[in-house]
């Protein structure tokens, strides 16, 4: 069985024991024998603060809920924000310190842990957090402890990318949608790529490489946030999650977030029916669904429930792009980007992909999978000395 960074802690006591920690983490991952990471530091060493990403520190905030600071209830630590509500209003340019450590806090701690389980993708925002918390930990000059979790989708690459315009918080650093690297190896390719001059130290797991699938470590299983609840979601994730930026809905506020997708004008056996033909990996059946929350709340839709067939075969960033050309394709009179909230902002599925292939209209699905493809590429080849794993 795979043991994580987390599992590993007594082998590495030195770094940890008679500082004080701060805590970077949420209820995204357990333990091996079933704890999470904030409970077990605060149980061995002097943790001071615990630093909330989205969803906050025990993970029941929504996409895009401001997180508030507090105290924890069963550690009863105060909680420091990491995360604005970005969502709200996305084209409002944030300062650093909307989503940077407290300065306040930092000066009480002499070390900062993080552990947080990823999803494997660039838009999801814990690896953004990341990003910020190495350089705060380098401004002052704070050591930070990386404890390791696996890709949950392996190590593959797929996606562009982004354009320095569509940089954001759901896209912070320049690496494909699907980066198939570790926490650990992203902060050591933040570090090296950013120059962000982090004392950084990477506790790595044993067991695990980057062929290996989250199904497949013997790991237990807890969702990393409240609308990815399944390994299944997880792996569509990073395709359907382009639908943020449309009036489709990608099943949140549904049982099966990101394995649904429906609008009110669509035909679920004819677009089942295409998407059968054109996708490897997955087979698609009729939906019909009403989700409780979020977009197009209380409304009955109509669309596909994606069944992954074969984890290896299915390219859930590419599947995105062919599903959306094929909504397009079939409903040109009633599929949409989602505008901008303001005038001269940008639109969310330009800061998801990272560019305007897909708004823009012109090339077709083959076209801008083969040119993202050269992205995915090259960044392989540049990823390959922060790597820690086979």
């Amino acid at each position: 069985m795979v043991k994580l960074g987390i599992d590993r802690i007594n082998e590495f006591d030195g770094l940890l024991k008679g500082k004080r920690l701060g805590v970077i983490s949420a209820c995204s991952g357990l333990s091996s024998d079933y704890r999470y990471p904030i409970d077990i530091l605060n149980e061995k060493y002097t943790v001071k603060a615990i630093f909330a990403p989205e969803h906050g520190p025990r993970g029941v905030l929504g996409p895009g809920e401001k997180v508030s600071g507090g105290t924890d209830k069963l550690t009863g630590l105060p909680v420091y924000s990491l995360f604005e509500d970005f969502f709200t209003s996305p084209d409002k340019e944030k300062t650093d310190n909307a989503y940077m450590p407290d300065k306040t806090a930092l000066s009480g701690t002499d070390c900062m842990v993080y552990d947080m389980q990823d999803v494997g993708s660039r838009y999801y925002t814990y690896v953004s957090t990341l990003f910020y918390v190495m350089r705060a930990c380098a401004a002052k000059g704070l050591p930070l402890v990386v404890l390791d979790r696996p890709d949950p989708i392996g190590g593959g690459v797929e996606g562009c990318v982004q354009d320095e315009q569509n940089l954001s918080f759901i896209g912070l650093t320049r690496v494909p949608i699907r980066h198939g690297m570790t926490v650990g190896e992203l902060a050591r390719l933040y570090n090296g790529e950013y120059r962000l001059g982090c004392d950084l130290t990477v506790i790595k797991m044993t067991g695990w490489d980057h062929g290996m699938y989250y199904d497949e470590t013997g790991l237990p299983f807890v969702r990393p946030s409240p609308n990815l609840p399944t390994f299944e979601s997880i792996l569509a994730y990073n395709g359907t999650c382009m639908l943020a930026g449309t009036n489709v809905s990608e099943g949140r506020g549904t049982t099966q977030p990101f394995l649904l997708a429906g609008a009110e004008y669509i035909d679920p056996g004819v677009l089942s029916k295409t998407l059968n033909s054109i996708t490897d990996g997955a087979k698609f059946s009729p939906a019909f669904f009403r989700p409780e929350f979020g977009k197009l709340a209380g409304k009955t839709l109509y669309g596909v429930r994606v069944h992954i067939t074969d984890k290896r075969a299915f390219r859930p960033v590419y599947f995105g792009v062919t599903l959306i050309r094929t909504l397009q394709n079939l409903y040109p009179d009633d599929f949409e980007f989602t505008k901008p909230k303001t005038d001269g902002g940008r639109y969310h599925i330009d800061l998801s992909t990272g560019n305007s292939d897909l708004r823009d209209g012109i090339l077709s699905a083959g076209q801008i999978i083969e040119k993202w493809d050269k992205d995915a590429k090259a960044f392989e080849i540049k990823r390959q000395k922060y790597l820690l794993y086979n």
